[in-house]
């Protein structure tokens, strides 16, 4: 896969943000909304982002 394509079956993985959020660098795919991720963080807290905001660990 090259950098441009996008895997239907990031849910349930794990991603590290590009730029941290309030301390937070990575969380857990939790929806595929097309072109954002819903991710939760380890705190419960929710949040949507830009694919190109997260690198996917599959």
């Amino acid at each position: 896969m090259n950098d441009m394509e996008y895997d239907d079956n990031a849910v349930g993985c794990f991603c590290t943000f590009i730029e941290g959020w309030r301390g937070y660098s990575e969380g857990e795919i939790i929806e595929d909304c097309g072109t954002q991720y819903v991710v939760r963080l380890s705190s419960g807290h929710e949040l949507t982002v830009s694919r190109d905001d997260v690198m996917v660990c599959f």
